[in-house]
């Protein structure tokens, strides 16, 4: 690119145009994910042809995908009109640590892009709008979409992984008898922490048809028989007799009155002295750039829910009967916020 090419894609209108598309991007990659492209690729550089062959994708369309995403450093061309894998590129295979291809597909699915289609209703009303574009809210949604739920617990593992090796080194749980994952999905921090502490028991508690993809994840890491799977609606009750709950991403997803019952939910099953364990990204009160500011928009388009800052989220346990809580950082985006049974 010439120097004036550079200077006239760094202004205003260009810059906003790239922003505009980037939708195209966003599909571009979950359609990469969704064919599994990068595993095709990890043994090394293969055409286009022969990509399109193994995945079962039109030749042409797959050169002309692949073309657009070595443009932006996903893939690289090389001799031979091959295309290899880049570091980049790495993060869309499957099951490598890093791997983010689950989190490409769940927020490229139905329930996520055509939610988010309706975004302007949302924002003229303040309501969700998953309920508008799918004809029903979007857990029931997933509860009748089981391909679609399994890529959606799978991405959150893929944030949990984040978090997970750090929370056994940040949060002592040398004392706590049984741990509860509370909505956990495939319990990615639930395992992370009964790895660390051999004589802990777990608790994996979430919807039925989450708790039925995590069995084979629970026994496939050797601890079925210290885990317990249990379903069930955490807005109604919460299983009792753990010491600590996790919570990862759980409080973001609702307004207020429902964050605060199920954290009532959880003081009231807590044994004493016990301690709640909110995994979240604490929204910034300046204007600093943070990831938190459109997960708060992912949030309220569809389900409602919201980010909130240090002091909301002290807020809240206070109401729910939790001490004044710690916030400990970590290596990744989350924050640990730790509060004990009041």
């Amino acid at each position: 690119m010439s120097q004036d090419q550079e200077q006239q894609s760094s202004l205003p209108p260009q810059q906003m145009m790239m922003m505009i598309n980037g939708l195209w991007l966003s599909q571009s990659l979950g359609a990469t994910a969704r064919l599994g492209i990068a595993d095709q690729i990890a043994v090394g550089p293969k055409t286009s042809e022969e990509i399109a062959k193994a995945v079962g994708a039109n030749p042409d369309a797959t050169h002309r995908l692949m073309r657009a995403l070595a443009s932006i450093g996903v893939f690289r061309e090389v001799e031979g009109d091959r295309f290899g894998l880049t570091e980049l590129g790495e993060t869309l295979r499957s099951n490598v640590p890093g791997s983010v291809r689950a989190f490409a597909i769940a927020q490229t699915d139905q329930g996520h892009w055509q939610s988010w289609g309706r975004m302007l209703e949302s924002v003229k009303t303040g309501r969700p709008a998953a309920k508008a574009a799918l004809g029903m809210e979007l857990w029931e949604w997933y509860s009748k979409n089981p391909q679609d739920a399994l890529e959606f617990s799978s991405a959150m593992g893929s944030l949990a992984q984040m978090v997970a090796a750090q929370l056994p080194q940040l949060v002592d749980f040398s004392k706590v008898q049984t741990v509860a994952d509370v909505g956990g999905a495939h319990g990615v921090l639930l395992a992370a922490v009964l790895r660390a502490y051999p004589k802990a028991r777990g608790i994996l508690f979430d919807l039925p048809h989450v708790v039925a993809t995590a069995k084979p994840l629970i026994e496939a890491e050797g601890l079925a028989n210290r885990c317990e799977l249990i379903s069930g609606d955490f807005f109604k009750a919460v299983p009792p007799g753990a010491d600590a709950h996790l919570l990862k991403q759980i409080i973001h997803d609702w307004d207020d009155e429902r964050a605060l019952l199920i954290l009532e939910n959880c003081h009231r099953a807590l044994r004493p002295s016990g301690r709640v364990l909110l995994v979240e990204i604490p929204i910034p009160i300046d204007s600093s750039p943070s990831p938190a500011k459109f997960i708060d928009l992912n949030m309220m388009v569809l389900l409602g829910g919201r980010e909130r800052s240090e002091a909301e989220y002290a807020a809240l346990l206070r109401k729910a009967g939790f001490r004044p809580p710690k916030f400990i950082p970590t290596d990744s985006p989350f924050v640990i916020i730790e509060a004990e049974r009041g």
